[in-house]
């Protein structure tokens, strides 16, 4: 592959500035997340804003087919998805420039001591002390952010009168401290059970949002909460529970489905029933509802799909069996008796090799400096390919390739391939494991081998980015569709998934993920363009901070993790919790940085050798 000389040096103060930035916006999302109920994150804040979600954003939605859920996290959506969406392959097409530019101008051997030196090492080095320090900041943290009252440590008692009492807050900071959505009180119910039995639409609503088990069995009768919404003839619960997955099936130990419960006429008998349950549990129930709402209830449940009616008893129980089997793996294994002997030991090998390489990724070896082994291992294939490319004497890429927007397409297919397999979040999926995950190298070897064919073309120095406020402004709406359809994916899981029915769900992810993609690369153009129109000259202050970046992302989540844990039980507004442990983080790691680190053989390993300024005389 032939490659223009480089004849001189060339300083790109934007991309340095560029790159410095993706760094810094993961001290921003580390920062945001103890505010986001995110169960992976050990520290959740008493102060975790959520906003509700417009009847008019509803509206919109199903008209395009989403399923938005009631209420958002603006933290979430604007940390998490909006910047979690490029922020690292933002840095990936930068890393895989200055690879490029490393090569051309010191050769091959070269590069890849220079990005041992300022890769590896201070992984192996540094990064490992910062590790430990962060597992331990974690349980610190952890403990600090429970301490403070018996509300604020996961008491499920908290949940259950919550859920009694339709306080949807109380519900969402129970969750928040760890609290078992699904724990059962003395009595055998669920907090599902008792919001469904004291009718708290409200809390019901969140609970099902919150991913409860919406079969559970409850109480010494074992009644799942259709049972329960059948029994306190709640039309519009039954219709909800439906919505959300409830098997109308189910049966409890007397053999009753939810059906059952309302089959029979109304009686004296019972209307002693009703009375008897009211006394035992201190309500009163309103007799003439019931009695009006029966037959409502009892058209809801005949009508569904999945009941066994009378008149068609033998087919329902077979379709029934059919969803049981297929959801249970049998079809999976009708599959596998049809392939030939040879080859089932190797499905069982393929199998167990994907399942050993995935569950090898997600131990959190490397925390948050996963990124620096997966660019080690992208920079060794790139040095591959380059060598593959000069020894058959392949061909540089057409201009075309890198220019906006004919560049989308080759990037966006091959950026769909390995988006589609990620399922976490708006954006690629987190592995810290030892084991590198394929899709995940494939996704970030796809920006960071664009980054590297952008030097030294002049189309690259005049035209990309040009238009950067064009790509901003499409973006915009491709991100608010990407996070609807991700949002009606996250939904139809917990709806459609319990029903057999997958085809809903494929396509919202399939759309989801083309938005992700899409979204990522106008945003990389975009802040190319930005960063190159207002950043590309000399700026002391810029450099001192692309030069403390590095320092700053590898040592910042011991610190910030800490203070998250010291902030979470005070009362005050979450923004300014943000903005403290985020300007203290950042504040004293720079101070640090200065007297501690810079001058310092751990400077030298990052950033290369810096001397002081002479004071001035």
């Amino acid at each position: 592959m032939e490659f223009p000389p480089i004849l001189e040096k060339k300083r790109y103060h934007d991309l340095d500035a560029l790159r410095a930035t993706a760094m810094l916006l993961g001290i921003l999302l580390h920062g945001v997340i103890s505010f986001m109920g995110e169960k992976y994150w050990p520290i959740q804040d008493t102060q975790s804003p959520y906003w509700e979600v417009p009847a008019e954003i509803h509206e919109a939605g199903s008209a395009i087919g989403m399923e938005l859920p009631e209420e958002f996290s603006p933290y979430k959506f604007v940390f998490m998805q909006a910047i979690h969406g490029f922020r690292m392959p933002l840095f990936f097409v930068v890393s895989g420039f200055f690879a490029a530019m490393l090569w051309r101008q010191r050769g091959m051997k070269e590069m890849l001591k220079h990005r041992a030196k300022r890769i590896l090492l201070p992984l192996f080095t540094l990064g490992a002390v910062m590790i430990i320090a962060t597992w331990i900041a974690m349980i610190t943290g952890g403990l600090l952010a429970n301490m403070g009252g018996e509300s604020k440590k996961g008491n499920p008692s908290d949940l259950w009168s919550s859920a009694e009492q339709g306080d949807v807050e109380g519900i969402y900071r129970a969750l928040k401290f760890g609290t078992d959505i699904n724990a059962k009180n003395k009595e055998g119910q669920s907090a599902l059970s008792l919001a469904v039995f004291w009718r708290q639409k409200d809390a019901v609503k969140a609970l099902l949002e919150k991913e409860a088990d919406i079969n559970s069995a409850n109480g010494p009768n074992q009644d799942t909460p259709l049972h329960m919404a059948t029994f306190v003839v709640d039309a519009e619960l039954v219709e909800l529970l439906l919505e959300y997955g409830a098997n109308p099936l189910a049966k409890n130990t007397r053999n009753e489905t939810p059906l059952a419960v309302v089959r029979g006429e109304w009686s004296s008998e019972l209307e002693g029933v009703y009375k008897f349950i009211g006394r035992l549990t201190k309500r009163e129930f309103d007799m003439e509802r019931i009695k009006r709402e029966r037959l409502r209830v009892r058209e809801i449940l005949v009508n569904d799909q999945r009941v066994i009616r009378q008149e068609d008893t033998a087919s329902t129980e077979l379709e029934r069996d059919e969803k049981k089997e297929f959801l249970g793996g049998e079809q999976f294994r009708q599959h596998y008796e049809k392939l030939p002997d040879w080859a089932k030991p190797i499905s069982w090998i393929i199998g167990g090799v994907i399942g050993a390489i995935w569950a090898g990724s997600m131990v959190p070896a490397f925390h948050h400096l996963w990124f620096l082994f997966y660019l080690m291992i992208i920079i060794l294939l790139f040095a591959l390919v380059m060598w593959i490319a000069k020894k058959w004497k392949f061909r540089a890429w057409a201009d075309w390739t890198i220019k906006m927007p004919l560049c989308l397409l080759w990037l966006f297919p091959l950026t769909f391939i390995a988006q589609v397999t990620m399922w976490q979040s708006f954006g690629p999926d987190t592995h810290t494991g030892p084991i590198p995950w394929p899709p995940k190298v494939l996704y970030y070897a796809i920006f960071f081998g664009f980054g590297a064919l952008c030097h030294g073309r002049d189309v690259f120095e005049e035209q990309l980015g040009k238009y950067w406020w064009l790509s901003f402004l499409i973006a915009v709406p491709v991100l608010l569709v990407g996070v609807g359809f991700l949002e009606t994916r996250n939904v139809q899981l917990g709806t459609q998934l319990s029903q057999g029915n997958f085809k809903p769900i494929v396509i919202s992810h399939l759309i989801a993920s083309a938005c992700i993609v899409l979204y990522c690369w106008l945003v990389i153009f975009g802040f190319i363009g930005v960063f190159r129109q207002f950043f590309s000259g000399e700026n002391k202050t810029i450099r001192y901070l692309s030069d403390s970046s590095y320092w700053l992302y590898v040592a910042h989540m011991p610190l910030m993790m800490f203070l998250q844990g010291l902030v979470a039980p005070w009362a005050m507004p979450s923004l300014v919790k943000f903005l403290l442990v985020c300007g203290v983080t950042v504040g004293l790691l720079l101070l640090m940085y200065e007297y501690v680190i810079r001058y310092t053989f751990v400077g030298t390993m990052l950033n290369g050798k810096h001397k002081r300024e002479p004071a001035a005389s």
